[in-house]
Protein backbone atom coordinates (compact mmCIF):
# COMPACT_ATOMS: atom_id res chain seq x y z
CA UNK A 1 0.00 0.00 0.00
CA UNK A 2 1.49 3.20 -0.63
CA UNK A 3 1.35 5.84 1.43
CA UNK A 4 1.44 9.88 0.99
CA UNK A 5 4.27 11.89 2.57
CA UNK A 6 1.93 14.18 3.69
CA UNK A 7 -1.45 14.17 5.33
CA UNK A 8 -4.57 16.28 5.87
CA UNK A 9 -5.35 17.80 9.08
CA UNK A 10 -8.61 15.44 8.92
CA UNK A 11 -6.25 12.38 8.50
CA UNK A 12 -4.39 13.32 11.53
CA UNK A 13 -7.66 13.85 13.27
CA UNK A 14 -8.92 10.35 12.44
CA UNK A 15 -5.32 8.71 12.96
CA UNK A 16 -5.71 10.20 16.61
CA UNK A 17 -8.81 9.38 16.98
CA UNK A 18 -7.82 5.41 16.55
CA UNK A 19 -4.76 5.55 18.43
CA UNK A 20 -6.86 6.59 21.19
CA UNK A 21 -9.48 3.76 20.13
CA UNK A 22 -6.71 1.43 20.67
CA UNK A 23 -5.09 3.03 24.01
CA UNK A 24 -2.45 4.03 22.44
CA UNK A 25 -1.40 7.62 23.68
CA UNK A 26 -0.17 9.55 20.50
CA UNK A 27 1.80 11.77 22.42
CA UNK A 28 4.01 8.43 23.71
CA UNK A 29 3.95 7.53 20.30
CA UNK A 30 5.71 10.44 18.94
CA UNK A 31 8.49 10.73 21.75
CA UNK A 32 8.65 6.50 20.78
CA UNK A 33 9.77 7.83 17.14
CA UNK A 34 12.14 10.33 17.97
CA UNK A 35 14.11 8.33 20.24
CA UNK A 36 14.26 5.54 17.68
CA UNK A 37 15.33 8.65 15.44
CA UNK A 38 18.11 9.54 17.50
CA UNK A 39 19.60 5.67 17.71
CA UNK A 40 19.37 5.45 14.25
CA UNK A 41 21.80 8.78 13.90
CA UNK A 42 23.98 7.36 16.91
CA UNK A 43 24.17 3.91 15.02
CA UNK A 44 25.10 5.62 11.59
CA UNK A 45 28.40 7.77 13.58
CA UNK A 46 29.41 5.21 15.26
CA UNK A 47 29.98 2.73 11.92
CA UNK A 48 31.54 5.87 10.05
CA UNK A 49 34.21 5.97 12.90
CA UNK A 50 35.59 2.57 12.02
CA UNK A 51 37.21 3.53 8.87
CA UNK A 52 38.65 6.89 10.86
CA UNK A 53 39.75 4.73 13.36
CA UNK A 54 41.49 2.40 10.80
CA UNK A 55 42.88 5.37 9.06
CA UNK A 56 44.58 6.71 12.45
CA UNK A 57 46.20 3.30 13.20
CA UNK A 58 47.57 3.19 9.66
CA UNK A 59 49.91 6.13 10.75
CA UNK A 60 52.20 4.34 12.74
CA UNK A 61 52.94 2.15 9.69
CA UNK A 62 54.08 5.11 7.63
CA UNK A 63 56.07 6.16 10.84
CA UNK A 64 58.01 2.95 11.29
CA UNK A 65 58.88 2.55 7.72
CA UNK A 66 60.08 6.15 7.61
CA UNK A 67 61.67 5.48 11.00
CA UNK A 68 63.52 2.31 9.79
CA UNK A 69 64.51 3.83 6.34
CA UNK A 70 66.50 6.45 8.28
CA UNK A 71 67.98 3.85 10.30
CA UNK A 72 69.33 2.02 7.77
CA UNK A 73 70.88 5.14 5.82
CA UNK A 74 72.53 6.31 8.93
CA UNK A 75 73.98 2.32 9.17
CA UNK A 76 75.20 2.94 5.54
CA UNK A 77 76.55 6.23 6.31
CA UNK A 78 78.52 4.71 9.57
CA UNK A 79 79.57 1.65 7.41
CA UNK A 80 81.33 3.96 4.90
CA UNK A 81 83.00 6.23 7.86
CA UNK A 82 84.16 2.96 9.04
CA UNK A 83 85.35 1.78 5.62
CA UNK A 84 87.03 4.69 5.16
CA UNK A 85 89.03 5.43 8.56
CA UNK A 86 91.38 2.20 7.62
CA UNK A 87 94.72 3.40 10.24
CA UNK A 88 97.86 2.16 11.93
CA UNK A 89 100.63 3.23 13.88
CA UNK A 90 101.04 6.03 15.15
CA UNK A 91 103.06 9.35 15.22
CA UNK A 92 103.33 12.74 13.17
CA UNK A 93 104.13 11.68 9.97
CA UNK A 94 101.89 9.35 7.82
CA UNK A 95 101.87 7.90 4.98
CA UNK A 96 98.44 7.13 3.18
CA UNK A 97 98.29 4.62 0.79
CA UNK A 98 96.24 3.50 -2.18
CA UNK A 99 95.88 -0.05 -3.13
CA UNK A 100 96.23 0.18 -6.99
CA UNK A 101 96.29 -4.14 -7.25
CA UNK A 102 93.47 -6.40 -8.35
CA UNK A 103 93.29 -8.08 -5.05
CA UNK A 104 93.00 -7.55 -1.22
CA UNK A 105 96.61 -6.34 0.25
CA UNK A 106 97.57 -5.96 3.73
CA UNK A 107 100.17 -3.50 3.93
CA UNK A 108 102.60 -3.99 7.47
CA UNK A 109 104.71 -0.95 9.18
CA UNK A 110 108.18 -2.90 10.09
CA UNK A 111 110.81 -0.42 12.61
CA UNK A 112 114.49 -0.64 12.62
CA UNK A 113 115.89 -3.23 14.87
CA UNK A 114 112.30 -5.05 15.13
CA UNK A 115 110.74 -8.05 13.71
CA UNK A 116 110.45 -8.66 10.20
CA UNK A 117 107.89 -11.12 9.96
CA UNK A 118 105.43 -9.33 12.83
CA UNK A 119 104.43 -5.93 11.87
CA UNK A 120 104.22 -3.15 14.45
CA UNK A 121 100.90 -2.39 12.51
CA UNK A 122 99.32 -3.35 9.35
CA UNK A 123 96.31 -2.20 7.57
CA UNK A 124 94.37 -4.23 5.23
CA UNK A 125 92.73 -2.82 1.87
CA UNK A 126 90.54 -3.74 -0.61
CA UNK A 127 91.32 -2.87 -4.68
CA UNK A 128 91.15 0.59 -4.87
CA UNK A 129 90.65 1.21 -0.79
CA UNK A 130 93.12 3.65 0.79
CA UNK A 131 94.08 4.06 4.44
CA UNK A 132 96.75 5.38 6.74
CA UNK A 133 99.90 4.06 8.32
CA UNK A 134 102.01 6.87 10.62
CA UNK A 135 105.35 6.81 12.73
CA UNK A 136 107.02 8.90 15.04
CA UNK A 137 109.89 11.37 14.72
CA UNK A 138 112.98 9.78 15.62
CA UNK A 139 111.77 6.72 14.28
CA UNK A 140 112.69 4.34 10.86
CA UNK A 141 111.58 1.16 9.12
CA UNK A 142 109.64 0.01 6.05
CA UNK A 143 106.42 -0.83 4.76
CA UNK A 144 105.72 -3.98 2.74
CA UNK A 145 103.10 -5.85 1.28
CA UNK A 146 102.17 -9.44 3.05
CA UNK A 147 101.42 -12.53 0.55
CA UNK A 148 98.20 -13.99 -0.03
CA UNK A 149 98.24 -16.20 3.40
CA UNK A 150 99.07 -12.82 5.42
CA UNK A 151 102.67 -13.55 6.13
CA UNK A 152 105.46 -10.81 5.33
CA UNK A 153 108.29 -12.73 3.64
CA UNK A 154 111.86 -11.10 3.41
CA UNK A 155 111.69 -10.67 -0.87
CA UNK A 156 108.84 -8.11 -0.31
CA UNK A 157 108.62 -4.63 -2.35
CA UNK A 158 109.63 -1.74 0.65
CA UNK A 159 108.73 1.78 1.39
CA UNK A 160 111.25 2.51 3.32
CA UNK A 161 111.14 5.68 6.27
CA UNK A 162 113.03 7.24 8.33
CA UNK A 163 112.43 10.65 10.58
CA UNK A 164 114.69 12.44 13.07
CA UNK A 165 113.91 14.32 15.73
CA UNK A 166 112.39 17.37 13.59
CA UNK A 167 110.32 15.29 11.51
CA UNK A 168 112.76 15.65 8.64
CA UNK A 169 112.39 12.55 6.40
CA UNK A 170 114.28 10.33 4.62
CA UNK A 171 112.07 7.98 2.19
CA UNK A 172 112.77 5.74 -0.37
CA UNK A 173 111.19 2.46 -2.52
CA UNK A 174 114.02 -0.39 -2.25
CA UNK A 175 113.57 -3.77 -4.49
CA UNK A 176 117.03 -5.03 -3.61
CA UNK A 177 115.68 -7.78 -1.60
CA UNK A 178 112.73 -8.64 -4.12
CA UNK A 179 109.55 -7.53 -5.80
CA UNK A 180 106.26 -8.51 -4.96
CA UNK A 181 104.46 -5.03 -5.35
CA UNK A 182 104.91 -1.27 -7.31
CA UNK A 183 105.24 1.17 -5.36
CA UNK A 184 105.26 4.69 -5.49
CA UNK A 185 105.23 7.46 -2.87
CA UNK A 186 104.90 11.40 -3.54
CA UNK A 187 105.39 14.06 -0.83
CA UNK A 188 102.73 16.20 -2.60
CA UNK A 189 105.35 18.72 -2.97
CA UNK A 190 106.70 17.66 -6.39
CA UNK A 191 109.17 14.83 -4.89
CA UNK A 192 108.20 10.91 -5.97
CA UNK A 193 109.89 8.17 -5.91
CA UNK A 194 109.51 4.49 -7.16
CA UNK A 195 107.03 3.33 -10.27
CA UNK A 196 103.44 2.22 -10.66
CA UNK A 197 104.38 -0.86 -13.46
CA UNK A 198 103.26 -3.70 -13.20
CA UNK A 199 106.29 -6.27 -14.92
CA UNK A 200 106.36 -9.46 -13.29
CA UNK A 201 103.91 -10.73 -16.53
CA UNK A 202 106.93 -10.60 -18.52
CA UNK A 203 110.03 -11.51 -15.76
CA UNK A 204 112.31 -14.03 -16.88
CA UNK A 205 110.48 -17.41 -15.49
CA UNK A 206 113.66 -18.55 -13.16
CA UNK A 207 113.24 -15.03 -11.24
CA UNK A 208 109.73 -15.81 -10.16
CA UNK A 209 108.25 -17.10 -7.01
CA UNK A 210 104.55 -17.38 -6.53
CA UNK A 211 102.16 -17.65 -3.59
CA UNK A 212 99.33 -19.12 -3.01
CA UNK A 213 97.27 -17.22 -5.01
CA UNK A 214 99.65 -17.12 -8.06
CA UNK A 215 100.86 -13.49 -6.80
CA UNK A 216 103.92 -13.12 -8.54
CA UNK A 217 107.81 -12.02 -7.02
CA UNK A 218 110.28 -10.58 -8.75
CA UNK A 219 113.87 -12.02 -7.24
CA UNK A 220 115.76 -8.98 -6.21
CA UNK A 221 119.60 -8.45 -6.44
CA UNK A 222 120.25 -8.19 -2.97
CA UNK A 223 124.11 -8.81 -2.54
CA UNK A 224 124.14 -10.60 -6.40
CA UNK A 225 125.46 -13.74 -4.98
CA UNK A 226 123.61 -16.26 -6.89
CA UNK A 227 122.40 -16.16 -10.52
CA UNK A 228 118.87 -15.89 -9.61
CA UNK A 229 119.45 -12.77 -7.98
CA UNK A 230 120.92 -11.55 -11.08
CA UNK A 231 119.00 -12.32 -13.15
CA UNK A 232 116.02 -10.67 -11.23
CA UNK A 233 118.04 -7.30 -10.66
CA UNK A 234 119.04 -7.31 -14.44
CA UNK A 235 115.69 -7.68 -15.29
CA UNK A 236 114.33 -4.83 -12.68
CA UNK A 237 116.92 -2.55 -14.08
CA UNK A 238 116.14 -2.87 -17.58
CA UNK A 239 112.51 -2.53 -17.30
CA UNK A 240 112.69 0.15 -14.00
CA UNK A 241 116.13 1.77 -14.70
CA UNK A 242 117.93 2.59 -11.18
CA UNK A 243 116.77 6.34 -10.75
CA UNK A 244 113.87 5.94 -9.35
CA UNK A 245 114.22 3.22 -6.55
CA UNK A 246 116.75 0.85 -4.68
CA UNK A 247 117.60 -2.11 -7.40
CA UNK A 248 121.06 -2.46 -6.09
CA UNK A 249 122.60 -1.44 -2.37
CA UNK A 250 124.77 1.00 -3.85
CA UNK A 251 122.36 2.93 -6.51
CA UNK A 252 122.63 6.16 -4.50
CA UNK A 253 126.15 6.24 -5.75
CA UNK A 254 125.87 5.87 -9.28
CA UNK A 255 126.01 8.43 -11.54
CA UNK A 256 123.21 8.88 -13.26
CA UNK A 257 120.69 11.61 -14.25
CA UNK A 258 118.43 10.44 -11.20
CA UNK A 259 118.86 9.10 -7.80
CA UNK A 260 116.27 7.02 -5.56
CA UNK A 261 117.34 9.55 -2.33
CA UNK A 262 115.71 12.52 -4.08
CA UNK A 263 113.32 12.66 -1.59
CA UNK A 264 116.09 12.15 1.10
CA UNK A 265 115.92 15.80 3.82
CA UNK A 266 112.64 16.04 2.76
CA UNK A 267 110.47 18.49 5.30
CA UNK A 268 107.12 17.06 4.40
CA UNK A 269 105.76 14.67 7.23
CA UNK A 270 102.65 13.66 4.76
CA UNK A 271 102.91 11.48 1.89
CA UNK A 272 101.00 9.58 -0.56
CA UNK A 273 101.47 6.29 -1.59
CA UNK A 274 100.21 3.44 -4.23
CA UNK A 275 101.04 -0.13 -3.85
CA UNK A 276 100.48 -2.10 -6.99
CA UNK A 277 100.43 -5.51 -9.18
CA UNK A 278 104.23 -6.66 -9.47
Amino acid sequence: MAVSNVLSASSLAAIEDALTSAGVNPSELAQLFGSMAQNSQATTGQASSPALTSSVVAAPTNTATTAAANQSSTTASDAATKQADVSGGSGSNTVTITNTSSQSETIGEFLNGGSTTQPVAEITLKPGETGTLSYANGQGGYMAKADSSGTFQSTASRLEFYADANGVNNTDVSYIDGRNASIKVSDDQGKTAGDTQSIAASAPEGTITRDSAGNATIAGWYDGSTSTMQAGGAYMEQQLGTGNAYIHPDDDQRATASNPMTMAQDKSQNYTASFGDA
